[in-house]
């Protein structure tokens, strides 16, 4: 789980970084990370949010396949959310989703069972 949670920020550092970079000009961004976390009827549910540039429509459904990336040639392996995906399912028998708005960031929301199997 931490690597998953490591890889989860990191994606939106590098989010906001990114649109901190365009966004240059303006003065009024201010760059946002916010994790935060929620008791359900029969999970946990994890979130991290960004304000960051968002997932475009386009790549989203494939954001989760191995060797997937939008970042730049040389960094991002497209691993690390299909790693995450990965332990989040099948390792904990959990759901791993994501909700983006292109320019205005994205949430990926972790539900983990509140009676999680162990791990095979």
């Amino acid at each position: 789980m931490g690597r998953v949670l490591l890889n989860l920020y990191n994606n939106g550092f590098y989010a906001v970084q990114q649109r901190l970079t365009q966004a240059n000009t303006d003065q009024a961004y201010g760059p946002t990370v916010r994790v935060s976390t929620h008791r359900l009827d029969s999970a946990v549910e994890i979130r991290v949010q960004d304000n960051g540039m968002g997932i475009p429509g386009s790549v989203k459904d494939k954001i989760f396949q191995p060797f997937f990336t939008t970042k730049p040639s040389g960094e991002g392996t497209g691993l690390g959310l299909s790693l995450s995906y990965d332990i989040i399912t099948k390792s904990h028998g959990g759901q791993l989703s994501v909700k983006s708005q292109e320019g205005q960031g994205a949430t990926v929301v972790v539900q983990l069972p509140l009676s999680m199997r162990p791990m095979s």
